[in-house]
């Protein structure tokens, strides 16, 4: 071959790659362009990542999940026009008409992050918390891309509602048993709805009309759980908006169940701290010890 032949046998072969990238692109552009403006329709808040986008339906305040947990979880997977072509509960197929002869109708246990699922499953998971139902969404190229799958059409970016039932490790394991023999050999806890623990020290009578994204003056102090230290609040009050740039999950939810004057002890598990990530000072899987007050609300 001349070298002018073979700079155009090159050419052509980086032009025909450059075209096949392009159409990739434009057909993830697209696929992307339907999800947010689905989004938008249905006034849904979300967060992308990794190439999967995840929006809440009904808030969990469980654990989240990391790769190797054991979980189980209920889904209904469906098009964007809202075509359901498969769940796990029965109830929703048999409204809808589905074939109840091609799977058990029992939740879906798996290891995260191992699955043979389709990629936007997968990584949609990971997105996923314990006792939520969300509404994880991708584009075809993480679905079934260019096949046609039973009522699917080719390139169809897909939904999944999904519930997660329950999130297993052994650190949440040994983080629970901490968390329970702690409270067993205290007094005055109480188990919160969210999932924390509350010991209210000092009661009042006092109204407490306020809410997330009020201003509040208050004292805190916190400590993994593990220490041994007695928690000294600070001895000047705080003017802060609550909200969850200004608090940790547990913290927050702490702070509705006062009224003014009030204080508090809380025990936060991790899922309501710092999390399966922990920070520079925290652990992954650490629970917390935190003491609150209470001062006052600003008024408007």
């Amino acid at each position: 071959m001349t070298n002018r032949l073979f700079l155009s046998f090159l050419f052509l072969v980086f032009f025909l790659s450059s075209c096949e990238n392009s159409t990739d692109d434009d057909r993830r552009i697209s696929g992307e362009s339907k999800i947010e403006s689905f989004l938008k329709t249905n006034r849904l808040e979300y967060t992308k990542q990794n190439g999967v986008y995840y929006a809440t339906r009904i808030k969990g305040f469980g654990n989240r999940i990391a790769p190797n947990d054991s979980i189980a979880f209920w889904y209904i997977g469906y098009t964007l026009d809202g075509d359901v072509f498969d769940t796990n509960i029965l109830e929703i197929a048999e409204v809808l008409n589905l074939d109840t002869s091609v799977r058990e109708f029992e939740p879906l246990k798996t290891i995260a992050g191992t699955s043979n699922f389709i990629e936007g499953l997968n990584r949609g998971l990971m997105l996923c918390r314990e006792n939520e139902w969300g509404t994880v969404l991708f584009t075809a190229e993480l679905g079934f891309q260019e096949n046609s799958v039973g009522t699917i059409p080719p390139w169809s970016p897909l939904a999944y509602d999904i519930f997660i039932i329950y999130v297993k490790n052994q650190q949440i394991f040994q983080e629970q048993n901490f968390i329970n023999n702690f409270v067993a050999s205290s007094q005055g806890f109480t188990l919160d709805t969210i999932g924390f623990w509350i010991n209210v020290l000092e009661h009042t009578e006092n109204d407490s009309d306020f809410t997330i994204g009020d201003t509040l003056y208050v004292k805190y102090q916190g400590q993994s759980l593990h220490n041994s230290n007695a928690i000294v609040l600070p001895t000047e009050s705080k003017e802060v908006i609550l909200n969850k740039k200004n608090f940790i999950e547990g913290v927050l939810y702490g702070f509705l169940r006062l009224s003014k004057g009030e204080q508090a002890q809380l025990v936060l598990p991790s899922c309501l701290a710092f999390g399966i990530l922990g920070n520079d000072s925290i652990n992954p899987y650490e629970p917390m010890l935190y003491n609150i007050m209470l001062d006052s609300i600003k008024t408007k």
